[in-house]
């Protein structure tokens, strides 16, 4: 029996409860290509029972003086009895059934899982080991025969070009068992190393081999991080910092940098940074904290009054150390963007898939390119940089230059940077060395920051594109459709080459001349100063449209081959929940969204109804303990925008989601109570508009119940989590999987159907679908 859910949720009278047991080739844009000029929670009950304070009944005696020991026996054996009974009466068919199965070997269970292949089907193994394990028995009671012994296959002899490929075979064999060797020495010798100077590689075998086997398989590799080490007068010499003042041994061996107190460790040079409405106390205390955890040398700002002494070897006043931080950092991790290619993405929408597809781009041409979004952080190809919660951390000035030192150090030779509003106008770009900038749009989104203007989203992004001054290396890529376009372009050096890109504006550089989207792919024929391209891809919505283009202009800019642009885009099927799609080989669509704004909901709603749906289903929920005033309108524009609506439970924290849901039926003008009693006779209460309303405070349910619902050219759109992979309940972080629910409840329904179960009959259906 196949279960679709295991989650029963609890409610007053009426209860409310589900329980299931081209390409063209064509010459670079520019002379020389720039890729290669730098290398669970149950709620209580809130309606408590008028009957509550009654005295509780006894239990009812219903053993009759048999022990509960003696009634499972007595079952045990009536079971027993009635199997032996039907297997007599139906022996043959039995017999038959297993008639063709392979006999359990005689060192199973460990020999079965690995010689069948049973290993692999973590659903069904059990139940093909128990079938094997059963033949045997009937085997060894002559009711069948044993297997016959395998068939012992003839060797046949290689002809001339068989011979060849092997002789190929065993010399990549030789290459990759080469390479891995003295990658391992290499290791061995970086994990000996005290000072690791950025941009001195021990590569260690030949290069010729270690490309080959680069372009053979892409394999993981253990991430080293460098080590750096320089004196305090070495570091104010190199980034041309000049101290008011200086107390104390500048030649002092500074291992690490920090502006936060609570990192420091020993040997570590301490910034003191902190904001002006803490004037100087808030400094006193960062800076005793960090002195007592071995701060070596510390740098303040002069309006820091330091009273004690300290017991750090030297310090360092400065005017402003905000400013010096971001100079501080590039200089100690000794500039690692200087030796990559960077390719800074800004926009308000966008910026992860086009980081992506740009990723997937240079990887097709050959380069070892890495990411810095707010999905992840990957060195290159799989190879991810790993936090140690498992969530994406904020980079500051410091650590995005510790980043990029280790991106450098194991071999990545392009960074592509999601550069958002807040880290811009925070100045934690500063000193990167940027090669391209990428504007994709500019929509002030007041959701995440009421106080936010067009002006200050223009302000951050030129800041980028203030960086582009040098023609022969820079470039600015920017959609011509958004009308702040132009004020981009000017940004930086006017002589800079600008590629630009469009749906609408046909004078574009690159432009749709024709696209088709619908619920599983997205087809676009792309028009190119070096030719028209036709790209295939499983991004979907108009949205992805502009993303994709973004992608070609920057191809187009580096003077990368037309075929490889295609190629490396059409690589990246799907982006970590952005718009995310399912695929199950399901007849409707389903796809995993981070959206968690009503202004990016609302865009989201809008982009999947002109996939021409036959219905949208939607999933959204609201976070418990903040942002309390969004619920209702989250809930308006998903009913609004949707024919089927569950509302659910997302990060409910310490408040009970029942509270939250209540919150959220204000947008529909409900309560908790209205929605109860339009429930007793209509599983799925009809609003004015004639949609559809469904809730479950259990996320699990409510996602599996949408996927589960979901018809022939229907789309099921889950919002809220996107790529994150825990539910926070209480003091508790969860796993839960969106994009994983999606596919369990698909496969689930999956096996319904195969074993001729109609789903159409389940409560989980529409009124109108039976």
């Amino acid at each position: 029996m196949f279960s679709l859910f295991d989650c029963t949720l609890t409610l007053p009278t009426p209860p409310l409860s589900l329980s299931f047991s081209l390409h063209r080739h064509g010459s670079a844009a520019f002379p020389l290509p720039l890729h290669l000029r730098r290398c669970r929670l149950k709620p209580p009950n809130s309606y408590p029972s008028p009957f509550s304070d009654d005295p509780p009944e006894a239990p009812e005696d219903t053993s009759h003086g048999v022990s509960k020991f003696h009634q499972i026996q007595r079952q045990a054996n009536k079971a027993r009895r009635l199997q032996e009974e039907d297997f007599e009466k139906h022996k043959s068919v039995y017999l038959d059934a297993i008639r063709d199965l392979h006999d359990a070997p005689d060192d199973e269970p460990a020999a079965l899982d690995s010689d069948r292949g049973y290993e692999d089907d973590a659903e069904f193994g059990g139940i093909d080991r128990a079938l094997a394990v059963k033949r045997k028995e009937f085997v060894k009671q002559g009711l069948l025969e044993p297997n016959p012994p395998p068939k012992q296959e003839e060797e046949e002899e290689l002809g001339e070009e068989e011979l060849g490929d092997l002789e190929e075979i065993e010399a990549l064999d030789g290459i990759r068992a080469k390479a891995k060797a003295a990658k391992a020495a290499d290791d061995d010798e970086n994990d000996d190393e005290d000072d690791v100077k950025v941009g001195d590689e021990d590569k260690g075998g030949d290069e010729d081999d270690d490309d080959i086997l680069l372009g053979l398989e892409e394999e993981k590799i253990r991430i080293v991080e460098p080590k750096f080490k320089m004196t305090l007068a070495e570091l104010l010499d190199e980034c041309k910092v000049v101290p008011v003042s200086v107390y104390g041994d500048l030649e002092v061996e500074i291992s690490g940098i920090q502006h936060d107190s609570r990192m420091v460790s020993s040997g570590d040079l301490f910034v003191c940074c902190f904001l002006k409405e803490e004037n100087g106390d808030g400094g006193k205390v960062y800076l005793t904290e960090a002195d007592k955890r071995g701060a070596v040398a510390v740098v303040a700002s002069v309006e820091v009054d330091i009273e004690e002494s300290l017991a750090c070897k030297a310090l360092v006043i400065l005017e402003d150390t905000n400013a010096a931080l971001p100079k501080l950092a590039a200089s100690f991790y000794r500039y690692p963007t200087q030796d990559m290619s960077v390719i800074g993405v800004a926009g308000t929408e966008g910026r992860t898939t086009i980081a992506y597809l740009i990723k997937g781009m240079y990887e097709a041409m050959g380069l070892r390119a890495g990411v810095l979004s707010s999905v992840a952080y990957y060195v290159h190809g799989n190879n991810k940089l790993e936090s140690t919660d498992n969530t994406v951390p904020e980079l500051d000035s410091v650590s995005v230059q510790k980043v990029m030192a280790t991106m450098l150090h194991n071999g990545s030779e392009a960074v592509v940077m999601e550069t958002s509003v807040r880290e811009l106008s925070l100045g934690r770009c500063e000193e990167l060395d940027f090669d391209i900038a990428v504007f994709t749009d500019l929509i002030v989104d007041r959701d995440a920051d009421p106080a936010a203007s067009e002006e200050q989203y223009r302000g951050a992004y030129a800041k980028l594109f203030s960086k582009m001054v040098d023609p022969e290396r820079h470039r600015k890529v920017v959609n011509i459709d958004d009308p702040n376009a132009a004020f981009f372009v000017a940004q930086g050096n006017i002589n800079v080459p600008v590629v630009t890109f469009a749906i609408e504006n046909k004078k574009a550089d690159v432009h749709a001349l024709k696209f088709e989207l619908s619920l599983f792919e997205t087809m676009v024929l792309v028009n190119t100063p070096q030719g028209i391209l036709e790209i295939s891809s499983g991004l979907l919505g108009r949205h992805n449209i502009y993303n994709i283009l973004a992608a070609v202009a920057v191809g187009i800019a580096v003077g990368a081959p037309l075929e490889e642009i295609v190629r490396g885009i059409e690589e990246v099927d799907a982006v970590p929940g952005r718009c995310e799609l399912i695929d199950e080989e399901q007849t409707f669509g389903v796809v995993v969204d981070h959206a968690k704004t009503p202004s990016a909901l609302s865009r989201l709603l809008d982009s999947m109804r002109e996939l021409k749906p036959k219905r949208i289903i939607t999933v959204v929920g609201c976070c418990g303990e903040r942002e309390r005033g969004k619920r209702p309108l989250m809930t308006k524009i998903a009913t609004d925008k949707s024919d089927v609506t569950l509302l659910t439970s997302d990060n409910p924290a310490h408040e009970d989601p029942l509270d939250i849901l209540d919150d959220m039926l204000a947008g529909v003008g409900w309560t908790m109570q209205d929605y109860l009693k339009h429930g007793q006779n209509d599983y799925y209460p009809p609003l004015k508009n004639g949609h559809r309303l469904f809730l479950h405070d259990v996320r699990r349910v409510a996602v599996r119940a949408a996927v589960a619902m979901g018809e022939e050219g229907d789309m099921v759109v889950v919002t809220g989590k996107g790529h994150d992979m825990y539910e926070i309940e209480g003091d508790k972080r969860n796993f839960l999987d969106d994009r994983e629910e999606c596919r369990e409840a698909l496969q689930s329904v999956h096996e319904l159907h195969r074993a001729g179960i109609d789903t159409s009959e389940f409560p989980w259906r529409l009124p109108e679908s039976h």
